[in-house]
Parts: C-alpha cells; structure tokens; sequence
C-alpha cells in the first residue's frame, strides 16, 4: 500500500476539532476526537492515503460525510487511522464523483456522547501555480482548477509579512472559491475555483465556464487583524492574448475585475458584465459594482462571507475612530470605503495626503493591477476620442450601449469603454448619471477611469465621458478631469513596460 500526504496543508479549514471535558453530575467524561493532519488533503488519482487521528476515549468511529467516488477502505480504531482511495478519474461531467469535498468522521465514546472531526480531500487534478508571480491581483483563466499564490509580499514588492492565517473576505458569488488553506511553511495560499454552468433558453445545461467571480482574500495576523490583501479575479478570456495595442501602449480589453468587453452590445448581459470593480485612487482595493447594469436602485451586489451568508461593505468616516482615514486603516480595512468631506479636500486618506499612493513613473506597492500591468497615466487618453459615427449617432440608437468606442486618433484603433458610472465621494453611493440642472437630465451613463497621475488640490486625474440627452454635439469627452480620490472609479490597465 502507498501512503501519500501531498500539499498536507496546516490550517484549519472548516475543520470541527471536538477535545472536550463533559461533566455530569456524577462522573466526568474526557474524550478527544481529531484529524491530526487537518487542513486540505491533496493527493492524485486512485491514490489510497492513510490519515492519522486522535481518539482517545472513542470507541467507535464511523463516516458520516465523504466525496462522491472516494472509497472508505478501513477505518482501524486501535492505530487510529482511515484508509481512503481517491477516485480513478473525474470530469465537470460526471455527478458521481466529486473533485473535492468534506470527510466527517462521527466518534461514540463509551457512554454514548457523539462528536465529530472534519477534513478535506481534493483531487490533485489541473492545478496552476502562480506564487511567482505574486502582486496586488491574480488573474484566474482555468475553471476547475487548484490554484496557488504567495501571501507573503505586499504587491510586487519585496516587502514581507508572515501571516499567521489567510482568509476569504467576500466573494461575489457563493462558493466558487472553495476547498481553501495556507501553509504557513512555503507561504502559498491555495484555492479551488470551479465552474457555472450554461444554460440553453429552455433551462438545458449545453455547456460550462469559468464563473464570472471576484473575491478578497486577506492574510491575519496572530490577532486577526489583516496584513495585507489581494484580489481574485476570474475572467472570461485571456487578457494577454485579448490585449489592444495603440500608439500610447497597450491597454486590456476590459476594465479590471470585468468578466469581458461588451463591445458595444446592447444585451444586459454583455452590459453588466463588463462593468468592472470600483477603486479610490491610491487603494489596491476593490469595491463591486451594482446589483444591476441600469443601477437602477443604486445598490451594491450581493457578496458572500466564507460561510456563505451575505456580507456587506462599510462606509466610513471620521466620526468612525481615530485612525479611519490612515493608509494604515485601508490595510486593516479591506473593507471599508472611506468616505471623504471638505474638511480633508475630499480625500479618503486624512490630513497627510500622498501623491505617490499610484504612480506615473513606476508601479507602485498600492497598485490593483494584475503583474505585469499597471494603472495609465493621464496623458495616454490625449490620444483618443469618441468614436465620430457614434458620437453623431441619433440618441436612442446608442444609448443602450452604455459607453463609446474610443478611437486612437494616430492609427484608428478602437476600443471600448463601459460607462460603469462612480462611487460617491461623500456617499459612496453608486450613480451613473450627472444632473447639471438642465431641463433635460442626462440618461444614465457617464464614464469615469482613475488614471496614476495626482492632479492639484489633493485631486488626481481621470478620464471622463457621458451621453447627452439634448444633443449629440453637447456628448462629453474629458482625456484628463480631476476628480476628488474619494470617489470610487473603474480602471482600465495598461501594459507595465
């Protein structure tokens, strides 16, 4: 028999650890029921593994949870092991077998008190390894895959932290990053991102992708408090190969965190999901969109803890605590969007503003782009405009687009922009609609894309634009606007050269 432990991972994961004293009033139960391997158990296919536990006091064991297809082999109480063969094969496919899932041993002790210890198994099927190529965000391509990063560095720095633990924040969908652990040895954080189905008109499943899903993940300190954290991105397509080459650089085809470019398709679906996260200018941070393309009631999405229940984000200001407006707050804080008033020029960083939170010169350690990319600098978008057809185009044939195709005036390359609107600087409320008083209010949409350039005034330049309901010629491109840095804006990479 081969006994296998790949990738024995130290943390607990979901993991019910029973060591307890139960007291009557007559006599005093001691028992201890555990996994002494916890974590997530990785090994291959039609591997049989043996995983030691503690039992003392049990005197009998059984299984009460396994993934389909694994086989239980031998449970041997007096050694306190569990034989367990993984499966022969597994396809998305095929629903009698699970890649991973949760074993639950069940123990009796004499007297007939039931406890019960947990572990994962997963299959060592397709797995991706991008702890090299550790920065602020990880782009996720692969469905159904196991996937490692490094949670040791801030950004592409060489800065490190050691983290005592590593945790989901919120994902925008339940359970697409599952089956996760850190080991604290090597410094990886591994995860498991699975699949959606595809569903024809008449509710048939033809096909499966990879889930249009962003998540945070953060590493803990001994006190639970974050050190630093990172972006998940899964997206439809390769952003490398999908990349768009002008004569000021090239830029991603989609803004960051999106699912895709809807190209100027008037479908909701292709709308809303090109829509990408939202970031106050100098925060590595995401915040998501809204619960729908139209905004129509201006709400966030609907996140998931890692207990599957509904999280939400928290938008704070000074009235908060003393140190809500810090950079050392937005680390611990992942979470909060920190709102910004005229006594601090509308920044979310207080008192001490810094122009060098992003940078033109050089990408820094606080930016969201993936490696390899970066947020741009102001003056690329000198280079385009609006797309002249579209721009004379009637109303009502373009408004459904929500956005332009920009145009590089050098070579006539285009691309697409979502009008995805902004986070409020004061509220941080999402709109997508500018009311400059006029009788006629501009449907909802308007662009706004942070750029890496500080601007005057503790503001920082981005690119604008918005559809106008009087008429075409009042159609508004701004290449360089400055914006106060608490408003949350969407960003489009480009290449780091």
């Amino acid at each position: 028999m081969k006994t296998l432990f790949r990738g024995v991972l130290t943390t607990v994961v979901a993991m019910m650890i029973a060591s307890v004293a139960f007291v009557s009033c007559k006599t005093e139960e001691v028992y201890d029921f555990e996994f002494k391997l916890p974590g997530s158990v990785v090994t291959e296919f039609e591997e049989t593994i043996v995983l030691p536990f503690k039992a003392r006091n049990i005197v009998s064991v059984s299984v009460s949870a396994r993934p389909k297809g694994w086989t239980i082999d031998d449970i041997d109480l007096i050694n306190s092991t569990i034989t367990i063969t993984a499966p022969k094969s597994y396809t998305a496919d095929d629903s009698s077998v699970e890649e991973n899932g949760t074993l639950r041993l069940t123990g009796y002790t004499a007297a007939g008190t039931s406890v019960q210890t947990s572990s994962y198994l997963s299959l060592l099927n397709q797995n991706i390894d991008l702890s090299d190529k550790y920065s602020n965000c990880y782009v996720l391509l692969q469905k159904d895959t196991r996937y490692y990063i490094d949670v040791t560095h801030k950004g592409e720095s060489n800065e490190r932290i050691k983290p005592d633990n590593v945790v989901i924040l919120w994902q925008s969908d339940r359970n697409v990053f599952n089956y996760d652990s850190y080991d604290a040895a090597t410094g990886k954080y591994t995860f498991f991102l699975g699949h959606e189905d595809v569903e024809d008109e008449d509710g048939n499943v033809t096909s499966t992708r990879i889930p249009d899903c962003n998540a945070v993940v953060a590493a803990l300190d001994a006190n639970g408090e974050v050190l630093w954290s990172w972006h998940l991105w899964a997206t439809g397509s390769d952003i490398e190969t999908t990349a768009i080459a002008t004569s000021v650089g090239t830029f991603m085809d989609r803004n960051l965190g999106a699912y895709h470019n809807s190209d100027g398709s008037v479908k909701q679906d292709d709308v809303y999901r090109s829509y990408g996260m939202y970031y106050q200018w100098g925060r590595k941070d995401p915040f998501v969109r809204p619960e729908d393309y139209k905004f129509s009631a201006n709400e966030d999405k609907i996140i998931y803890g890692t207990n599957t229940l509904t999280t939400s984000y928290k938008y704070v200001n000074a009235e908060d605590g003393d140190d809500v407006g810090t950079m050392e707050y937005a680390v611990k804080n992942p979470m909060s969007y920190i709102l910004g008033s005229s006594t601090d020029g509308y920044d979310w960083l207080y008192g001490a503003h810094k122009s060098d939170l992003w940078s033109k010169e050089q990408k820094s350690v606080n930016d969201p782009c993936p490696r390899g990319w970066r947020v741009p600098e102001s003056d690329v978008f000198e280079a385009f405009d609006i797309d002249e057809n579209e721009d004379a185009a009637a109303w009502g044939d373009v408004s459904n687009m929500y956005g332009w195709h920009l145009v590089d005036k050098a070579t006539g390359v285009k691309m697409f922009m979502p009008a995805a609107g902004r986070r409020s600087f004061e509220t941080g409320a999402l709109t997508n609609v500018n009311d400059y008083g006029y009788d006629n209010v501009p449907r909802p949409w308007i662009g706004y894309y942070w750029t890496a350039t500080a601007g005057e005034d503790n503001k920082a330049n981005s690119l604008f634009f918005d559809l106008n309901t009087t008429r075409a010629v009042n159609n508004r491109y701004e290449a360089v606007k400055a914006m106060y840095r608490a408003n949350g804006m969407q960003v489009r990479c480009v290449r780091d050269n």
